[in-house]
């Protein structure tokens, strides 16, 4: 997965893996309330385009931390309804840091 401008191109239906570190663990419950959101953004024409390299098998949306890699992984379970459609993955943490990434659902 691609940071913004970057428009990352995925499946619909598919486990996206979005991987981040903190400097450490804080705990499973980092997000602010209704955090992490979709939110349908218009398809940018003239940005970069990437398609995603790693999905994994997942039936649902969740977040683990990793203390070898001291890294959290939030697996994004997209829904087949996202297809041909640009959303932006919206990520904000209980201390008010925000983090967002843009995609193109086929």
């Amino acid at each position: 997965m691609d940071n913004l401008p970057t428009l990352n191109q995925a499946t619909a239906g598919q486990a996206i893996p979005v991987k981040f570190g903190l400097g450490g663990n804080r705990g499973l419950t980092i997000f602010a309330s209704g955090y992490p959101k979709a939110v349908k953004i218009t398809c940018a024409t003239g940005v970069p385009t990437d398609v995603i390299e790693e999905t994994v098998a997942a039936s649902t949306s969740g977040l683990t931390y990793d203390a070898a890699s001291a890294r959290y992984q939030y697996n994004w379970k997209t829904a087949k309804t996202l297809a041909g459609a640009c959303y932006q993955l919206q990520l904000k943490l209980v201390d008010g840091q925000t983090y967002a990434a843009n995609f193109k659902f086929k």
